[in-house]
C-alpha cells in the first residue's frame, strides 16, 4: 500500500454566538492511498500540507508511521525549518495516518494505540466564559453538569483576584462537593500571586489549576503552585515538544500534561509524552475542547490517560456535533468506544459542501 495524494479541504463556519459573526477556518486533510483506503484528520495549514509534507509522505507505505512522523518532525526542525509552527501540521496527518492504518487492518485506532480502556471521562470545557460574572459563570457551569458531565471546567478571563474567588465560589455551591470542578487561569499570574491564590481556592476542592503561571519562567512558578495546594498543576497545552514536556514535569512538577493533540505530533507524539508522564507518575488529558472525537481515542488507550477535554454541544464554540453524520456521540459525560475501524467517524456531507471553501 501506497500513498498516492494529500486532498485538503476548507471548512468555513459560526464560531461563537451568531451576534458576534465570527468565523473560522477548519482545514480536514484526506490521505489517500493506492489500496483505496482513506485516512482524515484535521487542522493544521494547508500550505505546509502542500509544500513540506506532502512531498514527504507521497509514495510512502502509510503503516509505517513512527518513521514517517520522523521524516516530518526532522524537517519541520531542520535549518530555517518551520519549527513549532508546523506542528499541528505534522499532527493533523498524524493522526490521518493512525485512521488509514485502522482501516487497512479493521481496527479502531484507540485499540491499535494499546486499548487501555473502551470508555472515556469527558469533562465540559467551558470555551465562551469570557467577560462574565460569578453569577453567570455558574449558570453555565450547571447548565453542563445537568448535561450529565461529572466535570466541569470554566475559563478565567479578568485577572481580578476577588473576582475568581467569587466566581470559584459560585460554581462549587451550584456544582456541589461530588463533582470535580477545574479552572484555567490562562498564564495570568506569577508564581507568588498564583500560589497566593491557589492557597484562596483551597476550601473550594478544585481539582485542577490549569496554566496558573505566565511562562517567562513557567517551571519555577509552577513549581510555587505545586507546593501550595493539593489541587493537580495542569498545563503544557502550547509545548509541542517532548523535551518542553520533560521540562514542566521534572521542574515545575506539572501533574497533568496537557500537550495539544494536533500541536504535539498527533497520536504518535503524545504517545511518547504520555511514556515520559507514567514514568514521573503524572495523568495526560490533551487540550483542545474541539476534537473529542480524536483525543478520546488517545486518552482510552494509554494507563494514564484522565479525561477528554469537551466543548458541550449546546454551545457555540464547537464544531464536533455539526461535522459528522451520527457516529460520534458524548452521552451523560462519557464516550463510548467503537469497535469501526480506524477513528471510526463519517463527515455530514451535507454540513461539509454547505461550509466548503
Amino acid at each position: 500500500m501506497r500513498i498516492d495524494r494529500i486532498e485538503t479541504v476548507r471548512l468555513e463556519c459560526h464560531w461563537g454566538p451568531p451576534e458576534d459573526n465570527n468565523k473560522r477556518v477548519w482545514p480536514i486533510h484526506f490521505v489517500h492511498t493506492n489500496a483505496g483506503h482513506i485516512g482524515i484528520g484535521r487542522g493544521g495549514d494547508p500550505r505546509l500540507v502542500a509544500e513540506e509534507f506532502g512531498p514527504l509522505l507521497v509514495g510512502e507505505d502509510p503503516r509505517r508511521i513512527a518513521q514517517l512522523w520522523q521524516k516530518m518532525y526532522d524537517s519541520a526542525w531542520r535549518f530555517r525549518g518551520p519549527g513549532r509552527s508546523a506542528m499541528t501540521t505534522l499532527g493533523a496527518l498524524d493522526v490521518a495516518l493512525w485512521d488509514l492504518y485502522g482501516k487497512s487492518c479493521n481496527e479502531p485506532v484507540w485499540r491499535l494505540l494499546g486499548g487501555c480502556r473502551n470508555s472515556v471521562q469527558a469533562y465540559a470545557d467551558g470555551i465562551g466564559y469570557v467577560h462574565q460574572d460569578a453569577e453567570e459563570v455558574a449558570d453555565l457551569v450547571k447548565k453542563h453538569a445537568d448535561l450529565g458531565y461529572s466535570a466541569v471546567k470554566f475559563h478565567l478571563s479578568n485577572a481580578d483576584e476577588d473576582l475568581a474567588l467569587e466566581k470559584v465560589r459560585y460554581s462549587r455551591a451550584v456544582l456541589g462537593e461530588d463533582r470535580d470542578l477545574m479552572i484555567d487561569v490562562h498564564r495570568m499570574w506569577d508564581g507568588r500571586k498564583a500560589a497566593s491564590m491557589a492557597r484562596r481556592f483551597s476550601p473550594y476542592n478544585l481539582y485542577w489549576i490549569e496554566e496558573p503561571v505566565r511562562g517567562d519562567d513557567e517551571a519555577a512558578h509552577m513549581k510555587m503552585v505545586r507546593e501550595a495546594t493539593d489541587a493537580l498543576i495542569a498545563g503544557g497545552e502550547s509545548e509541542g515538544t517532548l523535551y518542553g514536556i520533560r521540562h514542566l514535569i521534572q521542574h515545575g512538577g506539572l501533574q497533568v500534561v496537557q500537550s495539544d493533540i494536533l500541536g504535539g505530533g498527533g497520536f504518535t507524539g503524545l504517545f511518547r509524552m504520555a511514556a515520559l508522564a507514567e514514568a514521573h507518575h503524572t495523568y495526560i488529558a490533551p487540550h483542545g475542547a474541539s476534537y473529542p472525537e480524536i483525543n478520546s481515542h488517545f486518552v482510552a488507550a494509554v494507563p494514564n490517560g484522565l479525561m477528554v477535554s469537551a466543548c458541550p454541544h449546546t454551545e457555540p464554540y464547537q464544531i464536533w456535533s455539526r461535522l459528522y453524520s451520527p457516529s460520534f456521540r458524548i452521552e451523560g459525560g462519557e464516550i463510548a468506544l467503537s469497535e469501526r475501524p480506524g477513528l471510526g467517524l463519517e463527515f455530514d456531507p451535507s454540513f461539509i459542501e454547505a461550509h466548503r471553501l
